[in-house]
């Protein structure tokens, strides 16, 4: 979604960084500005030895959408069985994101479910553009 002249220039924001493998992967993708965000001290001790992230926030994600920018990217990539199995996702997540979107909050770009995702499971990916009506 994002071309490779443009990398170095995005700001990433990685919510639920655990570990920091994702930001390990944007890094290996020429992504420079990349920051971090989870409750957890102790996956936040681990994540600072990747030594990619630029500002770590040990805090639990907003409900507010409106802290990203205008026509920044919200990727969520989920295990598609969370849908149906974790109570906090099932019946809840899908019609939480199609209520932002009819807000006209943001705008969903793709959701496609990745075969095989980690060796162990499917996952599901949503992009969303956000927007401001």
């Amino acid at each position: 979604m994002v071309p490779e002249d443009r990398r170095q220039h995005v700001r990433v924001m990685d919510i639920a960084a655990g570990t920091g493998a994702v930001g390990l992967e944007l890094h290996k993708k020429e992504f420079t500005n990349i920051d971090a965000l989870d409750p957890s001290e102790g996956m936040l001790n681990i994540l600072k030895e990747t030594g990619v992230y630029s500002l770590i926030y040990q805090e639990f994600i907003s409900q507010d959408p409106t802290t990203i920018p205008e026509g920044g990217l919200v990727i969520i990539v989920t295990d598609v069985k969370y849908l149906t199995t974790v109570e906090a996702y099932k019946d809840k997540l899908e019609p939480y994101m199609e209520r932002l979107e009819q807000q006209g909050l943001w705008h969903k770009e793709v959701r496609t479910v990745v075969p095989n995702y980690d060796n162990t499971c499917d996952a599901v990916v949503y992009i969303y553009r956000v927007v401001r009506n």
